[in-house]
């Protein structure tokens, strides 16, 4: 067991003193990351108005475009459409492809 022959004493040897000195130090640099990241992201929205006015000319929409408009998931995207909720054509496994209209009729 460890007994402190000081009051200021908190590890037991200068091996456990420096393994606690990095632990310190990994918290406060993982804590100042956190906070700009905390920041970043208050400071950028999702999806701006005009990102989201472009979307709405469009004829054919991806699966990431009609995620940012029905501000879902794309994941919840792909579930509609494997579901049948949502008809797409499959141009290639990294193109997916959604009319406007068929979008239109759902709400209807």
């Amino acid at each position: 067991m460890f007994e402190a022959q000081k009051v200021s004493t908190a590890c037991c040897s200068h091996k456990c003193s420096s393994a606690r000195y990095k632990l310190k130090k990994r918290l406060e640099i993982k804590g100042e990351i956190e906070a700009t990241q905390n920041e970043t992201k208050a400071i950028r929205p999702k999806a701006t108005a005009v990102n989201k006015a472009l979307i709405k000319d469009k004829e054919f929409l991806t699966a990431k475009e009609l995620s940012t408009l029905f501000g879902c998931n794309v994941k919840t995207v792909y579930a509609m459409i494997q579901k049948g909720t949502i008809k797409a054509s499959a141009l290639s496994p990294r193109k997916t492809l959604i009319k406007r209209t068929d979008i239109d009729k759902i709400f209807e």
